[in-house]
């Protein structure tokens, strides 16, 4: 017994976890199917470990953040949540019920972290969270219906014209949805919020009107009028279905779209949009999940160390293999890299952009969702009066 628990405490002091308590966790999850079977394994394997039991709740994404700012000052909320988008801490933050995670995560954790990932969970210059998996679009291609993948996105786009049929659509993706636009926005040096010196987010620095994001939004306007693709009415629905059904070449969507297409038998291959011929790279939004902690936790070391626990590398890449997801550590990410959907999706998010985390955020996603409707609508449509006025309702003028 007395070499079981040295050799506990040894790893302890070598992981950077620290001595732990036997009073209980509570963790708020919106995890499902495999995703909470992995969760409930890292649970028992954890208290087998620590000796700290492990309560896991099941609370609805679109919950959390309500329940954590009006129960966490009241005592009753959990410990932890895990997972949640980095896009949601920003209310949160500033609510005052999250704990600044920067002095429970150890170098080794940080050095490898996927750079984007530790931005995207930093606000106000504090770390309020572990990031977990990344994830976001890439271009996903059925490879019964295209013999040679694109090099260029000149030859993407002609080889979607060819493939647009009566039966067939060559490039089907939600275009009017601004999270999936967005790629063509920023590719083409537009951008929603830039940043201060000190790398904080600037709400009064908007980018969404420049000269970049009109060229970018006039792209996305060309796809359906110029190119003749992705028809009037398609939605995430109507581009998801159709790929299932064999129907759609190539299409634009995240790592959590994979499962139905490989159910449906889909023979598909995951990479970044190609660039164009005169080099210019595309890419979008990345979303960032990890762990956050109850900032009126009475076990935050506890916390701390279940938080380094489910985000370790080993737990990320059992993480990845059983449900594809994106691991944010480099060390677990090289050793899944042969897995082609994983590494595609990977390459794709190499140098894509955090969604931004701060509240300014939730007035965007309305007027440029409008703004592409519109802009979509018509062949005349005059993209830079149409950019400027969704910009002007965006900064409230």
């Amino acid at each position: 017994m007395k070499k079981v628990l040295l050799s506990l405490l040894c790893f302890i002091t070598v992981t950077g976890f620290t001595a732990v308590s036997a009073q209980g966790l509570t963790i708020w999850t919106h995890f499902g199917d495999g995703d909470l079977e992995w969760l409930q394994e890292q649970a028992t394997s954890f208290e087998t470990a620590f000796g700290t039991p492990v309560d896991i709740v099941k609370v609805d994404l679109g919950e959390i953040k309500q329940k954590m700012l009006l129960s966490a000052p009241e005592g009753e909320a959990a410990d932890l949540i895990v997972p949640i988008p980095h896009d949601q801490i920003g209310e949160m933050a500033v609510g005052g019920v999250l704990a600044d995670m920067s002095s429970f995560a150890t170098s080794s954790y940080l050095s490898d972290l996927n750079g984007q990932a530790k931005v995207a969970f930093t606000f106000n210059n504090k770390l309020f969270g572990l990031p977990m998996y990344v994830e976001g679009p890439a271009l996903i291609v059925n490879k019964d219906l295209v013999s040679d993948i694109p090099e260029s996105m000149e030859a993407m786009i002609a080889a979607a014209q060819e493939l647009t049929t009566d039966e067939t659509s060559g490039f089907l993706y939600d275009i009017g949805n601004f999270y999936f636009s967005y790629v063509w926005i920023n590719s083409m040096g537009g951008y929603v919020f830039g940043r201060d010196d000190a790398g904080d987010l600037d709400a009064s620095d908007l980018g969404l009107d420049n000269e970049g994001a009109i060229s970018g939004i006039s792209m996305i306007k060309d796809l359906r009028h110029e190119y003749n693709l992705i028809p009037e009415g398609t939605d995430y629905g109507i581009a998801d279905g159709q790929f299932i059904d064999g129907n759609v070449a190539m299409t634009y969507n995240g790592p959590w779209a994979i499962g139905n297409y490989k159910d449906a038998g889909i023979d598909l291959a995951v990479m970044p949009l190609p660039a164009t011929e005169d080099g210019t790279e595309f890419s979008g939004f990345m979303g960032v999940q990890g762990i956050l902690m109850n900032e009126f936790s009475t076990n935050k070391i506890d916390a701390a160390n279940f938080a380094k626990w489910v985000t370790r590398p080993s737990a990320q890449i059992e993480l990845a293999l059983n449900t594809g997801k994106i691991p944010s550590s480099n060390n677990a990410a090289a050793e899944v890299a042969d897995d082609p959907v994983i590494s595609g999706f990977s390459a794709a998010l190499t140098n894509a952009v955090p969604m931004p985390n701060i509240p300014e955020m939730g007035n965007v996603w309305g007027p440029m969702g409008d703004a592409l409707t519109v802009v979509l609508e018509s062949a005349d449509s005059d993209v830079a009066q149409i950019v400027t006025d969704a910009a002007a309702q965006v900064r409230g003028e």
